[in-house]
């Protein structure tokens, strides 16, 4: 087999959405994983006919839509228990609720039995508790838009729930094909880039190693001391009182650190108030300075609406949550405004990972970079003394304007 790359010139244009995949009539597109675990699209010139199909729904390809007015809540679910399983308010459940109420299915990102981060379908409120709290991992879309579009000829209500860009990706295959997507839902989220699931995998490898136990649960933000200050949460078949998962092997200061980001996060374009979904979820970082009362500490969501689809979603769980109206500049994080920045030391960290493995990677970086622990350190401080917005725009410039005197 004659390979060629057609889909996307450079790896920071390929999110990985597999758009292409499911769109090339010609199934001339595989998938395969680089050094790094991501995923991309190769081309096998003996069954190309250089239709273009596969850039036509390339979410890099096509710009952004213009929102005209975006309609802003903090909202939280009403349910005690919702709230506590949920990473942040908890809209998510409200909104999938209402879609499997409807008779509709719901698409969101769940771990397998062997926790590989993927997309799997749900029928059930079962089947969709699996898809609550955020995972840090890109996730394996496998065949999943080709079922959303069979869903859709059957004439089901699809809740579809993942990156930007895998909305994008979505929409754009579904366009491709001339699919009436008046049944479906897109739900994306404030992204701040997705990690290798090489290294997670490792990760997992690392973990049982380490403490001699089969992991059996992991939250990557348990809010048992506050959602604030949520951290990971590991479970094994049998618990040990070692706890060093949380700080010197963390996953999450890795995935702080950016060195397992993928390249193509570096350069999105959804990190922006135009919004790709019909309803866009966050936390609700500012909602102790603009809405003190509403501040418990047990999560509250940002919610963006930005098509009349959304606003149709919001009006149908509206009664199960606790909201209110806000607006884009009280509910500001960076990567509404910009994208990650690169860190310098990214390659140096993926040389080292394919010369020494992963332990190695993990016990050097483990801790975090000194700026990721700075960030972490400071950033509660800044929230209650309502500087975020300011210091997160001071950081942006900063850090965008050494990425380009790199460049």
């Amino acid at each position: 087999m004659v390979i060629i790359m057609n889909a996307y010139d450079q790896k920071n244009e390929c999110c990985g959405c597999m758009a292409c995949l499911n769109a090339c009539p010609q199934k001339a597109i595989v998938m395969q994983t680089d050094s790094e675990g991501f995923f991309y699209p190769q081309t096998d010139e003996r069954f190309c006919i250089n239709c273009g199909i596969c850039k036509k729904v390339c979410p890099f390809q096509n710009g952004l839509p213009k929102n005209n007015e975006l309609i802003v809540f903090a909202a939280k679910h009403r349910d005690p228990e919702v709230l506590e399983a949920s990473s942040s308010g908890g809209v998510f459940t409200a909104i999938s609720d209402f879609i499997l109420k409807s008779g509709g299915v719901v698409y969101g990102v769940a771990f397998d039995e062997n926790f590989n981060v993927c997309h799997q379908r749900a029928q059930t409120l079962d089947q969709r508790d699996k898809f609550r709290g955020s995972k840090y991992v890109q996730s394996n879309l496998n065949e999943t838009f080709d079922n959303i579009a069979r869903d859709l000829e059957n004439g089901l209500i699809v809740l579809f729930s993942g990156t930007p860009c895998q909305c994008a990706g979505l929409r754009n295959y579904l366009a491709g094909i001339k699919y009436n997507r008046a049944n479906l839902y897109l739900c994306d989220f404030i992204c701040h880039g997705v990690s290798s699931p090489l290294a997670w995998r490792d990760y997992v490898k690392f973990l049982e190693h380490k403490y001699q136990q089969r992991l059996v649960y992991f939250s990557f933000r348990n809010k048992e001391n506050g959602w604030a200050n949520s951290q990971q949460y590991a479970r094994f078949a049998v618990q040990n009182s070692d706890e060093s998962y949380n700080t010197k092997y963390s996953f999450l200061n890795l995935y702080r650190s950016l060195y397992i980001t993928r390249p193509s996060c570096f350069n999105c374009l959804f990190a922006s108030y135009n919004r790709i979904a019909d309803i866009t979820l966050g936390d609700f970082w500012n909602i102790g300075n603009s809405k003190p009362h509403m501040d418990d500490d047990k999560g509250t969501s940002s919610v963006i609406i930005s098509s009349q689809k959304g606003l149709y979603l919001f009006d149908a769980i509206k009664n199960d949550l606790i909201w209110e109206q806000s607006n884009p500049a009280d509910c500001w994080q960076p990567h509404l405004e910009y994208p990650p920045v690169e860190p310098k030391g990214r390659g140096k960290f993926w040389d080292e990972y394919c010369k020494y493995g992963f332990d190695y990677v993990m016990q050097k970086y483990g801790k975090g970079t000194a700026s990721s622990r700075i960030i972490r350190t400071f950033t509660p401080l800044l929230k209650k003394a309502g500087l975020y917005r300011f210091a997160g725009k001071v950081y942006g410039k900063i850090f965008r304007r050494n990425a380009e005197a790199k460049g």
